[in-house]
């Protein structure tokens, strides 16, 4: 389910940011996590939403640096730690530098 409804790529998360009623939503449950006293993404969310958490939180975090929601909700439940795999399958999906040849 989740890669069928799973968001695959960086440029996918900005489209979704720039969407208001989408933004809003992601941002409202994503205060929500925040307001809860609880600080463990098992209990609040279980096996393997917690997963799902951080690695969506990692993605709309580097989609949308300007929104501190995102790197505050892993900070509360992740210790500030990103999901590595995400940030590895976003590098992946750059394009390549452009290589300037000397002349």
């Amino acid at each position: 389910m989740s890669q069928y409804y799973g968001i695959a790529s960086i440029k996918e998360a900005k489209a979704y940011m720039e969407n208001a009623c989408l933004r809003d939503r992601l941002l409202e449950i994503s205060e929500a996590l925040l307001a809860l006293e609880s600080n463990d993404p098992g209990n609040v969310m279980g096996y393997p939403d917690d997963l799902k958490l951080c690695s969506s939180m990692t993605l709309f975090a580097e989609a949308a640096p300007e929104e501190k929601t995102f790197q505050a909700v892993l900070d509360k439940y992740f210790d500030g730690r990103k999901d590595q795999r995400t940030l590895q399958i976003l590098e992946s999906q750059r394009p390549p530098a452009e290589v300037e040849l000397d002349e």
